[in-house]
């Protein structure tokens, strides 16, 4: 029988041997159970050291573990079954599992160690020599319990065979001992406190009863209620990001507004972990669209009052960031719930218990007053206060009334930056080649304006060249009519009287029963852009007030229905009546719009559909599992126009249904494959065109990656080139939350032989990267900008500067100054072609759009995604196809404008924000210098020696002729000239000695102003400065920016980034601030400020200054008349 020991000492030199389990591997092949027992304990001991002679016997260790005979032992041994007992068994497989782990194969080792027992793998109390097996194996276990879980929820089988853990030739794993496994590391997560990891775990493996589990051991484990909404704001932000699955991900949310709800209701909790909940309850239940939840929420916090101020700061600070989101139909609901001071008011039950509420409504009745309940959170509902309703009164101009909107318009309009010269260069260089006769060219300069002033209200530029503007004609007046509401977007208070000399003729507004007036079939092309203009003047922000947007809906609508007969008007009111129901899913609207369409006109009928998408955007209509109001009938118009894109021989207005069925499934995640798909099918490319703008919408912000897949696979494989670049412009839209990931995806789509996708890749690449400056980004679009294709330089100048947005000249090693020269040349080079200077002209105007004020942003700061600046987008993209749609990037730009207000909505002058950077890092760019031009200097012609002889020949031939005729007469004149020319050389030798003197002297007193004044040395430049309020703070500038606390003004969240509308609380009260700013309109602020006090006088009065004056000079004149009589009667004497 063979022995062995694994490290004997030598008896000579005292130096052990050299380690080996050969002695005990071969105690493996005895007959003897007990030895091989015994080797199995001795070999699991020395396992991690020997590992690597272990692994030889691998089959025979598994074959212990299954209970059979091992290679060496009898046949009749072998035909009884098992030969060793279930200790023996377990030991051979924690053996192999040992070296299976070493071997670096954790799913084979998994499997042996799950058949190994709990004495051989301890997930709850691992010792420190197992700690890194134990951990390794359990993250395996985890990962296989979590992909069969997905499998299971999603009912996908075919992702059976892509799973990383399910390999051919491999065995299954029990899926009741994986679970024991997952379930003991979720007892070891409660007892640790890591609620945290154990939460990922449920998430990822779409266990909503593990879930809920989780959550209520949070809430009962005694843990501090900080460290409890810490834990549930982390499974917030994890649920919103990590689950895929809109299902899930809303049963997930709805189980962490509970928890998030007894927090917020817990009034033994500390202050800044009820503020906390509160902001993540209102995050979680819009992410739920439960705006009835929202709206009770902001009710209670508004209620609180004079201690609990801060609480009431708070809910207007919630007001602004519902609407930062961008969904106006979810902010309106959640002002529907906001208390009115006339429609009810809370007065003592007669009949009732004293103090009992009830309210009394509007027809008198009388009914218990409603009680603000949060999940089982009730808060009795007492009589507000004057204070209370001015709070509900604020909180409901900044959700319908438009005061966000009048924030960015005023900070636009006083901060822009605009630089006049640019505008003025573009128009000199587009006449100096005479390209302003290119109607296309000079259609993008007044474009390009647009962008460069987008909400500013300066049309100065316009004004001052009228006759420029006049060379625009057809559907370029359409266009530039348009601009008009770019530059003007978001002042709703004048739109009527700014647009009123283009606007078409509509019946008196105060004789309803008035006919409107005939519309010709024929021009109309201002008139119809000026409603478009309208339309971008209310709809290109999500704030603006509900009220004007209705007016203005109403207007357009009245023009909608009696211009069929002129399909520019009706194309104009059609885009405008979209943007001022955008988003509402009205169904009378719809059937208007449908009316249009029905007509059979190209133009109208796309733009009739396109409106159409944007009034049912996000909605969903037509999917299944949409619930809804209206659900049915608008589902009913979607299949109608399906039927229609089938029926109609347009290719504009098939093209207009195919957006409008893709902004319709905005947000809409899986709720949408089965339309989309059908969309994918479709022999029309159209039709599957908008299919990929629909799955990029779907999905947008998700970073889904079956969206990823689909449109890579659509990118690579479809026949139409519209429908390649259409999915290749999609990555963007799905991954804008996680930008980094686009140009990996598209570097190699950059070197397609397809332009159209190389055109797609460097337009993604912009919108993904806009306003970071990525220098990465702008070194793989740089080889496009020499592309042989003129569109993909396009989209290559395009691009760069959507990545160049809100850049300093400092940015990119300043190399962005070469890229605006490189603009400038390419406008004015006459070899390049239209496309190329049509790139490069609108680039010149997104560089510095909205006076260096705006980026192209499509998140908001609580990580929505806007629906209006991504349905925006995919309209300015359309402009490929009709160049009006151009003007639709109003919707996508945002305003980077930081203010801080205090409660009664003003801005305190003095509050600051620090930034902790280099001023230059974010400062303004340097606006151009105008070339003065330089007069040309006389150069004194140079004498030749043949030219002088010449003369002097000439000269003495004279003279001698002269002096042959008179001799004598020539003397005295000569002498005369003679001494002139002595004294002229006199006075020339004196005037050179003294300005050589003054020279000399002028020399020295340099010298010694040099001396005492030494070099001026460049002072560094700091590392932080002070941001003043209101500013532009940019996305990547608020990464490194602060709040001072040490202020007299703080914000009412302080651990939140210092970035959009932020409420500020003073805390100082009881002092006067005199630094206080009120936000005002363009309008207000270019009223004259009104005159001083004075008092007037009669000018009969003997006080007024008239009066005055005249007598004194009355007087001086009686004076200067005696005077003068006192003088002749002396002369007379």
């Amino acid at each position: 029988m063979a022995t062995a020991v694994a490290m004997p000492l030598d008896p000579i030199g005292g130096q052990p041997p050299i380690p080996t389990a050969s002695g005990l591997l071969a105690l493996l092949s005895e007959p003897d159970p007990s030895l091989v027992s015994h080797a199995l304990t001795k070999l699991l001991s020395v396992v991690d050291t020997l590992w690597h002679e272990v692994a030889e016997a691998l089959p025979d260790l598994e074959a212990i573990a299954e209970g059979g005979a091992v290679g060496g032992a009898d046949e009749d041994d072998a035909a009884m079954g098992e030969v060793y007992d279930e200790a023996t068994q377990q030991t051979a497989a924690a053996l192999a599992s040992r070296v299976f782990f070493h071997l670096e194969e954790p799913r084979q080792a998994l499997r042996l160690a799950l058949e190994s027992g709990d004495e051989h793998f301890d997930v709850l109390s691992p010792s420190a020599k197992d700690a890194a097996y134990v951990e390794r194996l359990v993250n395996a276990a985890i990962e296989e319990y979590v992909a069969r879980k997905q499998r299971a929820f999603d009912g996908d089988e075919s992702a059976k065979e892509e799973s990383t853990s399910s390999k051919e030739g491999e065995e299954e794993l029990d899926m009741a001992k994986l679970a024991n496994v997952v379930h003991l590391m979720f007892e070891r997560c409660y007892r640790d406190g890591s609620y945290g990891h154990a939460l990922g775990v449920a998430f990822e493996a779409r266990e909503g009863d593990k879930v809920a589990e989780i959550l209520e051991k949070l809430g009962g484990s005694g843990v501090e209620a900080t460290e409890v909404v810490a834990t549930l704001k982390h499974a917030l932000g994890s649920a919103n990001g990590m689950i895929l699955s809109k299902a899930f991900r809303e049963r997930a949310l709805g189980l962490i507004a509970q928890s998030l709800a007894g927090a917020f209701g817990d009034d033994g909790a500390p202050a800044a972990a009820r503020r906390n909940a509160a902001c993540a309850l209102v995050l979680c239940r819009q992410l739920l669209g439960d705006a009835d939840a929202v709206g009770e929420i902001v009710v209670r916090l508004l209620d609180a009052g004079g201690e609990e101020e801060d609480a009431a700061l708070l809910g207007l600070q919630l007001c602004f960031d519902i609407v930062d989101s961008g969904d106006q139909a979810f902010v309106a609901k959640v002002a529907a719930c906001l208390p009115q001071k006339g429609e009810a008011a809370v007065v003592e039950g007669a009949n009732g218990a004293a103090g009992e509420n009830v309210e009394v409504g509007a027809d008198g009745t009388e009914a218990p007053a409603a009680t603000a309940t949060e999940q089982g959170v009730e808060v009795e509902t007492q009589p507000r206060s004057d204070a209370a309703w001015e709070r509900f009164a604020r909180a409901r101009r900044v959700l319908t009334g438009g005061f966000t909107s009048e924030l960015a318009l005023s900070f636009l309009y006083k901060n822009s930056n605009s630089d006049p010269l640019i505008m003025a260069n573009l128009k000199k260089a587009l006449e100096e080649r005479t390209a302003s006769r290119n109607s296309v060219l000079h259609n993008c300069a007044v474009t390009a304006h647009g962008y460069l002033n987008a909400g500013t209200t300066n049309d100065a530029f316009l004004r001052d060249n009228l006759d420029w503007m006049k060379k625009a004609s057809n559907w370029a007046k359409f266009s530039a009519t348009a601009s008009m509401g770019v530059i003007h977007a978001g002042h709703t208070t004048e739109a009527m009287t700014l647009l009123e000399p283009y606007l078409p003729p509509s019946a008196p507004a105060d004789d309803p029963a008035a006919a409107h007036p005939t519309v010709s079939a024929s021009g109309g092309y201002a008139e119809g852009g000026s409603l478009y203009a309208l339309g971008l003047v209310h709809g290109s922000r999500a704030g603006s007030s509900t009220e004007k947007r209705a007016e203005a809906c109403a207007f357009l609508r009245t023009h909608l229905r009696n211009s069929h007969a002129n399909e520019v008007i009706s194309h104009g009111a059609a885009l405008g009546v979209g943007l001022t129901s955008f988003g509402s899913s009205n169904l009378e609207v719809v059937n208007e719009l449908k009316e249009l369409l029905y007509t059979d006109s190209a133009v109208a009928g796309e733009a009739a559909s396109v409106a159409m998408g944007m009034v049912l955007v996000g909605s969903g209509a037509g999917n299944a599992g949409v619930a809804g109001p209206r659900a049915e009938e608008l589902g009913e118009v979607v299949a109608e126009l399906r039927n229609y894109a089938r029926e109609t021989q347009h290719e504009k207005i098939i093209r207009g249904i195919a957006l409008c069925l893709a902004l319709l499934q905005f947000g809409q995640e899986e709720r949408a494959d089965a339309s989309l798909e059908e969309m994918r099918g479709d022999r029309d490319p159209v039709i599957r065109y908008g299919a990929m703008y629909g799955l990029s919408l779907a999905y947008c912000g998700t970073g889904s990656n079956k969206a990823i897949r689909i449109l890579l696979h659509t990118a690579v494989s479809d026949v139409n080139d519209d429908v390649r670049m259409a999915a290749v412009i999609g990555l963007a839209l799905v991954l804008h939350k996680t930008p980094e990931r686009v140009p990996e995806l598209v570097g190699l789509l950059l070197e397609s032989f397809n332009p159209h996708v190389r055109y797609a890749s460097c337009v993604a690449v912009g919108i993904a990267m806009a306003g970071t400056g990525d220098a990465a980004s702008v070194a793989l679009l740089e080889p496009m900008l020499t592309d042989m294709a003129d569109h993909v330089r396009q989209g290559a100048l395009l691009g760069t500067a959507m990545i160049y947005m809100q850049q300093s000249d400092a940015c990119n090693h300043r190399r962005i100054k070469a890229f605006r020269e490189k603009l400038a040349t390419l406008i004015s080079d006459k070899h390049q072609t239209t496309l190329t200077k049509m790139g490069a002209i609108l680039s010149t105007g997104l560089l510095d759009a909205g006076g260096r004020n705006c980026a192209l942003s499509l998140g908001s700061r609580n990580g929505f995604t806007k629906m209006t600046s991504a349905a925006g987008l995919v309209l300015w993209l359309q402009h490929w196809h009709w160049y009006p749609l151009m003007n639709m990037l109003s919707l996508a730009v945002t305003p980077t404008v930081t203010v801080g207000l205090n409660g009664d909505f003003k801005y305190p002058k003095k509050f600051e924000i620090v930034c902790n950077s280099k001023p230059s890092a974010y400062a303004y760019p340097k606006k151009l210098e105008e070339k003065k031009e330089e007069k040309k200097k006389r150069v004194e012609t140079v004498a030749l020696s043949t030219t002088a002889k010449n003369k002097a020949r000439l000269a003495r031939k004279k003279a001698k002729e002269e002096a042959e005729g008179g001799e004598a007469d020539m003397d005295v004149d000569k002498k005369e000239e003679e001494s002139k020319e002595e004294k002229k050389e006199e006075e020339g030798k004196e005037e050179k000695k003294e300005e050589g003197a003054d020279g000399e002297e002028k020399k020295e007193e340099d010298a010694a102003e040099g001396e005492a004044k030494p070099k001026k040395k460049r002072e560094p430049e700091p590392t932080s400065f002070r941001v003043a309020n209101p500013a532009r703070i940019t996305v990547a500038q608020a990464e490194v920016c602060a709040f001072d606390l040490a202020q007299r003004y703080r914000p009412v969240r302080p651990e939140e980034t210092p970035y959009g509308v932020i409420i500020l609380t003073d805390s100082t009260p009881a002092e006067d601030d005199e630094e206080l700013g009120a936000v005002k309109t363009p309008a207000q602020e270019e009223e004259a400020d009104p005159p001083e006090a004075f008092e007037w006088t009669p000018p009969e009065h003997p006080d007024h200054p008239d009066a005055a004056a005249k007598a004194e000079k009355e007087g001086e004149e009686k004076a200067e008349g005696e005077e003068k009589e006192e003088s002749k009667e002396a002369a007379a004497e």
